[in-house]
């Protein structure tokens, strides 16, 4: 049995996980029939990887989309599209909203989202994004082979394992449907890993020949690492989620396997629990100035809680730049408890040059403003470039005083984030960040960072 061979008996669901996820989807479907039929609207339809055959081994998502008519008003949708939600779920859902309302539940053991949209003949005139995935269903599992479903399935694995799996904007990488086209295009798992090893960000896939060449959605798609037009609607990129990081991970990983192809690419070694003293060891060799911000997290979806995380991150990290502190590294975590890590190289330097503006401006100003300064060391004279420079005594503020002043700043923070964050943090500097490791929701992201690598590698 060679290496895909077994990898594929690992990750293929059973015969048995087949038949039980027929059953809970024969279950559902009935009942959302049912529920429509009584309100007199509404039509249920399994969409997604349950619906098309191209889940792994151990997922346990469901998605059933209630199709209502387009001439129904957006209020009308939300509002008969919730009632019916909730009649399916038997009162056990949680409400979530991304462009509008959707139902989540749990039954049998299945994550079940209950989504309602709108019944679109043409994909290019939706109403909202999820409008897509009726026509999505239908393009997919028409040119899917049961060949071709076990290559998605290797796809899939794959970037799970290379870490980028998920269009989720906690992950910025490859969704389900977005696996599911790289396959038709490459022909196969192998086939596509030749093909991405060479990609170039700009990369452009039109399965449906959309568009003449590929300098138009290069422009309509500006500065997307990868552009994979929607065979069924040329205006959208179905990669657009795809980070430059996560792109350049999965081109790096398609290299690395081709050259040595094994199982570490599928299932890597898990990132190592650091202990205490083990943290404190890497933060001494380190030697930089690390600082965790920590707050309760608020009651967000991931795709709404990220981008607020980030936002906030780029305001701190903007702001130590502009106080003349370099950060090297940050990141956010946003599961169970927040937070924010900084990681800012010691400010060593005991001068700091201002230059003035370039010849042919008037420099008056710049040389009045520092001309009797206490900080003044030397200046003002010429430098090689032809500007006017000072050379100051460094009174860069605290990275401390920094991240404090900013996180008042609530314009500058993402909106629910910065609210939270008003209402009280906690600042953990360098020396005290291995006790972080006694939270079991922020161990395992101190872990990941401090012994950061790509996954196989590990």
């Amino acid at each position: 049995m060679n290496l895909l061979d077994s990898i594929l008996e690992k990750i293929r669901p059973s015969e048995e996980d087949q038949r039980k996820l027929a059953e809970v989807v024969r279950i559902l479907l009935e009942r959302a029939k049912q529920v429509c039929g009584e309100e007199g609207i509404g039509k249920p339809m399994l969409v997604g990887s349950a619906a098309r055959g191209t889940w792994l081994k151990g997922e346990k998502d469901i998605d059933i989309f209630l199709l209502f008519p387009e001439t129904l008003p957006k209020e009308q949708l939300e509002e008969i599209g919730l009632k019916i939600c909730r009649k399916i779920a038997g009162g056990a859902g949680k409400e979530r909203y991304a462009e509008h309302p959707y139902v989540s539940f749990e039954f049998q053991g299945f994550e079940v989202d209950l989504v309602p949209c709108y019944e679109i003949s043409d994909p290019r005139k939706i109403k909202s994004a999820v409008d897509r995935s009726p026509h999505h269903q239908a393009y997919v599992s028409q040119r899917l082979t049961p060949t071709l479903k076990d290559q998605v399935l290797l796809l899939k694995q794959f970037t799970k394992g290379l870490g980028v799996y998920g269009a989720e904007l906690k992950i910025h990488g490859f969704s389900g449907y977005l696996c599911e086209l790289l396959i038709l295009h490459g022909g196969g798992f192998l086939d596509l890993l030749k093909q991405a090893s060479r990609w170039k960000p700009g990369h452009v896939i039109d399965l449906e020949r959309h568009y003449s060449n590929e300098d138009e959605p290069r422009r309509i798609f500006e500065n997307q690492p990868l552009i994979v037009i929607d065979p069924v609607d040329p205006g959208r990129n179905v990669a657009a989620s795809v980070s430059l990081q996560a792109f350049a991970t999965f081109v790096r990983g398609c290299q690395d396997f081709l050259a040595n192809p094994r199982e570490e690419f599928f299932f890597p070694k898990e990132t190592k629990k650091l202990k205490k003293s083990e943290l404190a060891k890497i933060l001494r060799r380190r030697g930089t100035e690390v600082y965790c911000i920590v707050f309760k997290s608020p009651d967000l979806v991931p795709d709404v809680l990220y981008p607020q995380l980030r936002k906030t991150e780029r305001a701190l990290t903007t702001a130590l730049n502009e106080a003349g502190h370099k950060v090297i590294r940050s990141d956010v975590w946003g599961e169970g408890t927040c937070a924010i890590l900084l990681e800012v190289q010691p400010c060593t330097e005991k001068v700091e040059i201002r230059e003035g503006p370039p010849l042919g401006v008037d420099a008056e100003n710049f040389i009045r403003s520092y001309l009797l300064s206490p900080l003044r060391l030397a200046g003002p004279f010429i430098n090689p470039s032809g500007r006017v420079v000072y050379e100051l005594e460094s009174r860069r503020p605290d990275p401390e005083k920094v991240i404090r002043e900013t996180l008042k700043e609530k314009h500058l923070l993402g909106k629910h984030v910065g609210e939270t964050l008003q209402k009280g943090y906690k600042l953990i500097k360098t020396h005290k960040i291995p006790e972080l490791l006694d939270n079991p929701h922020l161990s395992p992201f101190l872990c990941d960072y401090f012994t950061k690598c790509l996954p196989w590698y590990r």
